[in-house]
């Protein structure tokens, strides 16, 4: 389904946008939402300043990084980068303060002699403020949020008079570091501050060929972008809206970054969330988790309790020789008809559909072992909010893959059947700000009507890399969950991420309770495989069983079949390679990137009726080029002409993305940097990036 995305002059999220997500393998939580919908509330505001004044920002660093290559946030950078060339950065704080609304903060040197940064910044609020007026206009975040501003500064096209420039600038820096280190007075710092900014200015914009970041150029000698590759700008999306950037960032991000496409995961210039400290203060001041759940020591004791009277009644019933629990037991229920002789019941209660995958391998494995009666009730979820409020309620049975057979959750009898195991996927127990369930199916409650209550995390998200870094603390928010300390059985995947879970709960609950939660938590794998052997020993059972409707079939119904095969046409039953086809690389150079498409058309022209290529534009090729680059626009056009003709073999023309909806189709891609691309290395789609030098 395609992304509803609305212009930063009517900037919109949905309920579903606050809620946790997985992004390239990290935890993104609700609270970083919201403040990640409150950083493009700021922009809006600084855009809506610039468009009335006339000012040019750009998307930069790793904003313009987020752009290119997720389409918003990289998942890891709750940072908010633009940039302006100098005069546009003066003009807009000259404007501003009259222009933001009451509270918002503005800091530059100018502004703030206490202010230590070369770079400007506009932020919501000086403090904290979770005032029910300050919560609803901020999408339910407390946290000061803003975003910074970058100028960017015009090199001398006479190098040795840059190089004396840059050398009066590093001698500037040196004694401001000397009068920081040494305590001189608040005033003697501010002026060597705004004599350094004055060195870094010096040099008018209009008058250069090169810009650069000063603060990294001075000293390190990098950030030096030319100035024609802020020529143009284009829209790109970001979350739920538009942002402007450069339109050759391609090349400003290999200037930038190198090899930009890369994902790495470390790094950052401050503590992780940026909201961190005012985090603490806020659990400080109410003596909890203010927005999640807070565990309790009563609670701790009570799930020890059950783990220990689990285990007794084990050993009592092995001692009994009744460890298979095989006796002629039979379940009744009111509503579901006939009666289940010798069978234990497993009850799976997924929440939505795009979550199944992590149920599934369990899910397979109960249904494969003939010992169980499986039954899979997707549970109803709400959108709420911060306040409290309950909202739409959503049923998305219908959304399960079709070989999963489901039922309705509010028939099937819990008291009276009594489950011998319950796999719950959602922890929350409704300490979550953005989605919830019925009080029924909290994990507290469900706890009475199962012998066994198992925990699979909704979300499948990577292990830290090492300790203490920024997965590390995401992770740690999504761990201490009610659900996970109620549950008897937490079961997640890989023993990274289970030895991960261990760690921290027991740094949570203190080093005694090690032995407890090295027992409960367990590797998906490990469980897997009991079932199997469990299946595989039983005397007489015959060939697995599956539930009705298992199979191993694809998700794609007949309609959507039928839908794909006919916009293949003549080239169904093919591999379809997607081409895709971006402005950045039609712009790095008219001739070369024409040229480059024409032989990787022939290329495919080539490959016999082995492959179709689809040919997917870049949005922004056909919104924004002709007005960028008239004749490398009708260059394309002519291209585009002799497609739809079916004058070039085995492509096939796709402007309006038809083939974007049928990702499970490819065979792979190939083309330029975008977001698409690490949707298909994240599917297990093969990607080869197009090299306009080859």
């Amino acid at each position: 389904m395609k992304k509803i995305r609305n212009d930063l002059t009517n900037l919109t999220f949905p309920p579903a946008y606050f809620q946790p997500e997985v992004r390239e393998g990290f935890y993104i939580s609700t609270m970083m939402k919201r403040y990640f919908a409150s950083q493009l509330k700021v922009l809006s505001l600084v855009a809506s300043i610039c468009e009335k004044y006339g000012i040019t920002w750009y998307a930069d660093y790793g904003t313009l990084l987020g752009a290119v290559r997720h389409g918003g946030y990289v998942p890891w950078d709750d940072d908010f980068d633009i940039c302006m060339m100098r005069d546009d950065y003066n003009k807009f704080f000259e404007v501003a303060a009259k222009e933001l609304p009451e509270g918002f903060e503005i800091l530059t040197i100018d502004r703030e002699p206490e202010y230590r940064e070369f770079i400007g910044r506009v932020v919501n609020s000086h403090t904290i403020d979770f005032g029910i007026a300050h919560m609803r206009e901020f999408y339910g975040c407390p946290y000061t949020v803003g975003i910074d501003i970058f100028p960017l500064d015009g090199l001398y096209k006479d190098e040795a008079k840059e190089k004396e420039r840059r050398e009066r600038a590093n001698i500037a820096i040196g004694k401001l570091k000397e009068a920081e280190d040494t305590g001189k007075s608040g005033k003697l710092v501010w002026e060597l501050r705004k004599k350094v900014e004055k060195i870094f200015s010096e040099c008018p914009v209009r008058s250069a060929d090169d810009v650069a970041l000063m603060v990294f150029y001075v000293p390190y000698g990098h950030h030096i972008f030319p100035k024609d590759l802020y020529k143009n700008i284009v829209k790109m999306p970001f979350e739920n809206t538009y942002i402007d950037v450069n339109a050759r960032y391609e090349e400003l991000l290999e200037l930038e970054y190198g090899d930009f496409m890369r994902i790495v995961k470390s790094g950052g210039m401050h503590e992780y969330p940026v909201y961190a400290e005012q985090e603490r203060m806020l659990r400080d001041h109410f003596g909890k988790e203010p927005y999640g759940y807070t565990w309790e020591p009563t609670q701790l004791l009570s799930s020890v309790q059950r783990y220990v009277q689990k285990a007794s009644q084990l050993l009592a019933d092995k001692s009994a020789g009744n460890g298979n629990n095989n006796g002629n037991v039979v379940y009744k229920s009111a509503g579901w008809s006939g009666e289940i002789e010798k069978k234990k019941i497993a009850v799976f209660l997924p929440v939505r559909a795009k979550w199944w995958d992590t149920m599934e391998p369990l899910w397979k494995a109960y249904s494969a072992n003939p010992e169980y009666e499986v039954y899979v009730l997707p549970i109803f979820y709400y959108d709420c909010d911060f306040e409290g409020n309950i909202y739409d309620k959503h049923d998305e049975r219908t959304l399960f893959p079709e070989y999963v057979q489901v039922s309705d959750c509010e028939k099937f009898d819990f008291a009276g059947i009594h489950p011998d195991v319950i796999v719950m996927q959602v922890p929350y127990d409704g300490h979550n700000t953005a989605m919830t369930v019925h009080e029924f199916f909290y994990s507290a409650n469900l706890l009475k009507f199962t012998d066994e209550l198992v925990y699979v995390p909704y979300l499948d998200m990577d292990a830290p890399a090492e300790p203490g870094d920024k997965a590390s603390t995401a992770i740690k928010a999504f761990v201490q969950q009610e659900g996970v300390f109620n549950a008897d059985r937490v079961v997640v995947r890989g023993k990274a991420l289970r030895d991960f879970y261990v760690e921290s709960l027991i740094e949570m609950t203190g080093a005694d309770t090690a032995s407890f939660w090295n027992q409960k938590v367990v590797e998906l794998e490990s469980v897997v495989n009991g079932l199997e052997n469990s299946r595989n020993g039983l005397e007489n059972a015959g060939n697995p069983q599956t539930s009705p409707g298992v199979s191993d079939g694809g998700r794609c119904t007949d309609g959507e079949e039928d839908r794909w095969s006919a916009f293949l046409g003549k080239y169904a039953g093919r591999k379809v390679i997607i081409y895709h086809i971006t402005l950045g690389f039609l712009l790095r150079d008219r001739n070369r990137s024409i040229d480059k498409i024409i032989r990787s058309f022939k290329i495919f022209a080539d490959a016999g009726d082995r492959v179709v290529a689809v040919i997917v534009p870049q949005a922004q090729v056909i919104t924004e080029l002709p007005e960028i680059d008239g004749e490398l626009w009708e260059k394309y056009q002519e291209l585009v002409g002799k497609l739809e003709q079916g004058n070039i073999s085995n492509c096939i023309y796709d402007p309006n993305g038809f083939s974007l909806e049928y990702m499970d189709k490819w065979a792979g891609y190939y083309g330029d940097a975008a977001p698409l691309v690490r949707e298909c290395v994240n599917r297990g789609i093969p990607v080869m990036i197009e090299n306009i030098d080859v």
